[in-house]
């Protein structure tokens, strides 16, 4: 789903969740970063050198899961009470993505692949800080 879908979709909510640019801005992102992650481990295991890739292989696949269940997640994050667990799993995100692209930012002048990568965890980065700041503040 796009993030123009998913603020469609809010829109008709009956619950008429708050901050729906920032939900569908890291669900947008999030999504986009587990295609880049995926893209970026399989592009590093189709090289001939493997093994400075392998660090960089396993950070994409689990910065991948972790930003689908965060994408998950935040797609079906109009409940009351959920905040705390919201605020976990976006922190979490992060984490991941900042490892991924930190990793990838290693071997990003020899791999355009890892380039593409570090980009969309960056990009992953700034959505779910931004969800985080809008969770903050009142609707």
């Amino acid at each position: 789903m796009t993030a123009a879908a998913v603020r469609t979709m809010y829109r008709t909510h009956p619950d008429h969740p708050p901050h729906t640019d920032a939900i569908s801005r890291c669900i947008d992102a999030c999504f986009t970063c587990v295609q880049a992650c995926s893209a970026c481990a399989d592009a590093c295991l189709s090289e001939r050198n493997l093994v400075p890739l392998v660090t960089c292989i396993r950070l994409d696949l689990d910065c991948a899961a972790a930003c689908a269940a965060t994408g998950s997640i935040v797609t079906r994050a109009n409940k009351a009470g959920n905040r705390q667990p919201l605020e976990a799993q976006l922190t979490t995100c992060i984490a991941f993505c900042r490892a991924c692209a930190r990793e990838c930012s290693n071997h990003a002048a020899m791999h355009k692949h890892c380039k593409v990568c570090m980009d969309a965890c960056n990009a992953c980065i700034e959505a779910c800080d931004a969800m985080l700041n809008a969770l903050r503040m009142p609707a």
